[in-house]
Formats: structure tokens, sequence, C-alpha cells
């Protein structure tokens, strides 16, 4: 009977690593990154990270690389002059962006077409009054601004730098989120009196108080 005592005791305290592991192990939390590179500064986010907008072909997310935003940079700040030849919203007091390049902060954001290509959507701002931290925060739309404020793709199994988008003339607005969906309301069907619980991602501790 002691044998078997010392043999069970041997047995949980060689299992107690394991499990002691397992806890240990990092639980991912992402943050956005911050990016830097020859004549470019930004921030990337995650595939996770929600947005309010899509792509021509939109398959999927992914999250760019520190090598994919090098690659990207470096097709953008190569082809802007062909891409940017209309000089749309830009000239006068709006400046023609691709003679300010360097001015421009960055948001990155990685997307997949239904051919399983990488393409990455580079929002760029150019506003003094934009801290880093605001731009960590969340990606930035914006409406006005003329050339301080624009946006392209880049298609990385394609090289292709297209879909440039420059801000229309007039002050510059930044456009709030869309509303997020509320937990969701569910009731059991069997049984009739049970109490009405909410269901769903917690985003914030606001949402926590209900």
């Amino acid at each position: 009977m002691r044998k078997a005592l010392i043999v069970a005791i041997i047995a949980v305290f060689a299992a107690f690593p394991a499990t002691a592991q397992e806890y240990m192990e990092a639980v991912e939390k992402w943050k956005v990154v911050e990016v830097w590179g020859i004549n470019y500064h930004g921030w990337s986010f995650h595939q996770d990270w929600e947005v309010d907008f899509t792509i021509d072909d939109q398959d999927g997310r992914f999250t760019p690389s520190d090598a994919e935003i090098a690659e990207a940079e470096r097709l953008i700040q190569k082809r802007i002059d062909y891409v940017n030849r209309d000089h749309i919203n830009q000239g006068g007091m709006c400046p023609v962006i691709d003679e300010h390049m360097h001015k421009y902060r960055r948001q990155y954001v990685g997307f997949t077409n239904s051919r399983g290509d990488h393409v990455i959507w580079v929002n760029f701002l150019w506003d003094d009054n934009l801290t880093d931290e605001k731009l960590a925060s969340d990606v930035l739309l914006t409406s006005g601004g003329c050339g301080h404020f624009w946006h392209i793709q880049c298609n990385l199994a394609t090289r292709k730098v297209c879909c440039l988008e420059v801000n229309s003339d007039g002050d510059i607005q930044y456009i709030p989120r869309a509303p997020k969906k509320g937990p969701r309301i569910s009731r059991s069907k069997r049984d009739k009196n049970q109490k009405v619980r909410k269901t769903g991602i917690i985003h914030t501790q606001e949402e926590k108080q209900f």
C-alpha cells in the first residue's frame, strides 16, 4: 500500500512540470508594429484588425512582414511618378504627392485576393497635428485635405502598384469608425423561464458593464 502511494505521488510530480509549462506559454497579444525604412515610417496592422473597407477581389487578410512592407515601399516609390501622372487633387496649395514622399507617415493593411496574392494597402497621411499614438491606435480614414492624404495598393505577387486615391480639396475630416454591433441577446428555446444572457466577443471594459 505504501509503495503504491509513493508511486502515485511520483506520478503527480512528474506530470506537474508539463502542466506548469502549458500555463507558462505566452498568450499572443498583437500590438500594432511601428516600422522604419528608407524614406518611410509607419505602422503595420495585424490581419485580425477590423477595418471599414475592402479591396477589389478580396478573399482574406494577412499580416505584412517587415520585408513585404519594404518591398511595397520600394515599388511604390519607384512607380509613384507614373501612377500619379495626372496629379489629381494636387497643385497650388495642395502638395504633389510624389514630390514629398518623405513627409507622409504610413499605415499598412494586408489583404489577399482570390488568387492568393498578397496586396498591401498603404495609407499616407501628412498632418503635423497627428501624434504617433493616434496613428498607432487605428487605421485612419479621412476626407478633404487634398494631396495631404491619399492611399494606394501594391500587389506583391504581380508587383503592380494601383488604385491611387487622393482626397478631394476642403477641410480635413477624420471619418469615425462604423459602430460595432452590440453583444447578441439569446434565450434558450427549451427553458422559457431562463434569464436572458448576452453572448459574443467583449471588446472593451465598457461592454463588460451589463
